[in-house]
């Protein structure tokens, strides 16, 4: 299953239990799957609690940190040499992510929405592991196809506008070709053209790469002769392929941040779970 489709499971999921907890919470009359699943766990078809170190509660506390467990299932698929063979790695970086995004959603409705104390050290560093996690992705979708590959995609792109200047009947030029593309790139560089490209600090770059992606997505770039939708998409992946090339150094550096941010918060997470985990179970602390 490709990322988007688990995207869509985890969607799913989460639609279901904040249903079943809004339910469960009193905001609306219903009784669900959720009452099922406690009948047949805990022997009880009381109406669930979803309160904190209740049945349900456990349980999902329980499922929550072995399904967050399982996102380390990437890191040794690929660092350990006789595994390495195993699978493709995007497929076991899409489980990955999967299984980021879903454990600490389970986790948070554990906590029926409330923290404090000890979980609220593991909770908010798990919160920064998250969304560390979904930029890191970010980031290593910009470098997934190095130089080279770049290269040759723009190539391809380059002999497709090409193509459609020389057989255009509307007399578009090379120039108007050249000016669609300048425009395009303006936009995905959040309005930077020239040396400024190359010049512009860290800071500025994140800023600029993300507002170009923003404005990208909802407004494709213009072109002299009024183009169809088709060549205005091409010609705003061109520009996310051009861009990608010259920020490739600010990519590369910031990845390796990334690594060193995301790497400790994860541990120091994980390290505060089984502390919070072993302290309940001994001394029946919620």
């Amino acid at each position: 299953m490709t990322l988007k489709g688990l995207t869509l499971v985890w969607i799913a999921i989460t639609s279901w239990l904040s249903i079943e907890y809004l339910a469960a919470n009193g905001y609306f009359r219903f009784t669900g799957l959720m009452l099922d699943i406690q009948c047949f766990l805990f022997d009880s078809c009381r109406r669930f609690d979803p309160r904190p170190g209740k049945p349900v509660s456990y349980f999902l506390g329980w499922l929550g940190f072995g399904v967050m467990a399982l996102t380390n299932l990437y890191i040794i698929r690929k660092r350990v040499h006789s595994l390495q063979k195993l699978g493709n790695l995007q497929a076991w970086l899409d489980w990955h992510i999967f299984f980021g995004l879903m454990g600490p959603t389970l986790i948070v409705f554990h906590c029926n929405f409330k923290v404090g104390g000890l979980v609220a050290i593991s909770f908010w560093s798990m919160v920064v592991s998250f969304v560390s996690g979904i930029i890191g992705r970010y980031f290593y979708i910009q470098l997934l196809q190095r130089k080279t590959g770049l290269r040759s995609t723009l190539d391809a792109f380059e002999q497709g506008f090409h193509n459609y200047v020389r057989i255009s009947s509307r007399g578009i030029g090379e120039q108007d070709m050249e000016r669609a593309k300048a425009i395009a790139l303006y936009q995905a560089t959040g309005g930077v053209m020239g040396e400024s490209l190359r010049q512009m600090g860290l800071v500025e770059f994140i800023f600029r790469s993300f507002s170009g992606d923003i404005n990208l997505m909802f407004r494709l770039p213009a072109t002299p002769w009024g183009g169809s939708r088709p060549i205005r998409k091409k010609l705003r992946d061109w520009a996310f392929i051009k861009r990608r090339l010259i920020f490739m150094h600010y990519y590369q550096l910031l990845f390796g941040y990334w690594r060193t941010f995301h790497t400790p918060f994860a541990i120091f997470m994980y390290v505060v779970a089984i502390i919070h985990i072993v302290s309940s179970l001994i001394f029946k602390v919620n």
